[in-house]
């Protein structure tokens, strides 16, 4: 039983236990080329870890698991989305299966058209089209960090970017041309996070 002052001789195995998760909690910034696609105008925001943008995705509290296995679509947020504009969001992977060897880019994760520029703007659940239901990262065992890309598009007044083909792969995705054919042309904002698989 710890009583006063013997409280902090009590409280010692507690604090040496929980240090570990403390330091592999730290939400570590992309930077060099890998922080060229950050902007500090879109946010990806997951319930439990909240914005990844620019970021790797901390190993701890089993966010890397729960960002494979159990977490749904993030919210969006793009602080200058313009009300009564449409946008086309793209999430890719340009890493799979690996960096070293990206044979299967652009993995598509989440294609949606028609996003109104409100939601956007206040980080609200995406509606718009979806073209490409949500995939969760799930970078394979023992292939390191995988990019995880965010592209948003404006879309040209009355358009709408066309549907994909049913024999369209997720991997392996010729964005170029998605891109060329919805006339979408550069994206108005981008950013990325990383993540890995917990088996390396």
């Amino acid at each position: 039983m710890c009583v006063f002052p013997m409280f902090l001789v009590c409280l010692l195995p507690l604090m040496v236990h929980s240090t570990p998760d403390f330091f592999e909690c730290d939400y570590q910034t992309l930077i060099g080329d890998d922080a060229n696609l950050c902007s500090n105008d879109l946010h990806v925001i997951y319930h439990d870890v909240g914005d990844v943008s620019c970021k790797y995705v901390p190993n701890c509290y089993d966010y890397l698991q729960s960002l494979s296995k159990v977490w749904g679509p993030p919210l969006i947020k793009y602080n200058n989305a313009q009300l009564g504009a449409k946008y086309t969001l793209i999430m890719v992977d340009p890493d799979a299966p690996s960096r070293s060897d990206p044979k299967y880019k652009f993995w598509r994760h989440w294609l949606v058209t028609d996003i109104p520029g409100g939601e956007l703007l206040h980080g609200r659940t995406i509606t718009g089209k979806t073209l490409s239901a949500y995939r969760r990262p799930s970078p394979p065992p023992s292939t390191g960090y995988h990019r995880y890309q965010v592209l948003l598009y404006m879309q040209t007044p009355g358009s709408s970017p066309i549907p994909l083909s049913d024999e369209q792969s997720v991997g392996s995705w010729n964005m170029d041309a998605f891109l060329e054919q919805s006339n979408l042309g550069v994206p108005v904002v981008t950013t990325q996070f990383m993540a890995r698989n917990i088996k390396q």
